[in-house]
C-alpha cells in the first residue's frame, strides 16, 4: 500500500494544527483571543517585517484570523466564528494554554 500525500490546503484540522505548530503564531492567536482586535508588529517577537508576514498568511490562510483594514493600518482577530464551527476545542486548548503559562 502506498502512502499519499495528502492536499492540506483542503483540510482544515491539518492546515490549522501546521499554521499553530510554530511558538510565534500559537502567540499571535493567543494575544489575540486575550486581547481581542489587535495590530501585530515585528519589534514584539524581535523578528523582521518579511518573517512576521510569513506567519500572518500561514494564519491568514489556515483562516484562523482575519485582517481588519482602517486606511493604512491593518488589525488582526480571532476568526472564532469559524474555529469554533471547523476546529472545536482549538480556542479552549489556546486558552487553557495560555493560562498555564500565566502561573
Amino acid at each position: 500500500m502506498k502512502n499519499k500525500m495528502i492536499d492540506n490546503n483542503n483540510d482544515p484540522v491539518l492546515q490549522a494544527l501546521q499554521a499553530v505548530s510554530d511558538p510565534i503564531r500559537l502567540n499571535i492567536l493567543t494575544c489575540l483571543l486575550l486581547d481581542g482586535e489587535k495590530r501585530i508588529t515585528s519589534e514584539k517577537y524581535n523578528i523582521v517585517k518579511s518573517t512576521l508576514s510569513h506567519h500572518i498568511k500561514l494564519l491568514k490562510d489556515a483562516q484562523l484570523i482575519q485582517e481588519i483594514k482602517t486606511g493604512t493600518t491593518k488589525t488582526y482577530v480571532l476568526n472564532q466564528e469559524y474555529i469554533q464551527r471547523e476546529l472545536p476545542g482549538l480556542i479552549e486548548l489556546i486558552r487553557f494554554r495560555a493560562g498555564k503559562s500565566n502561573k
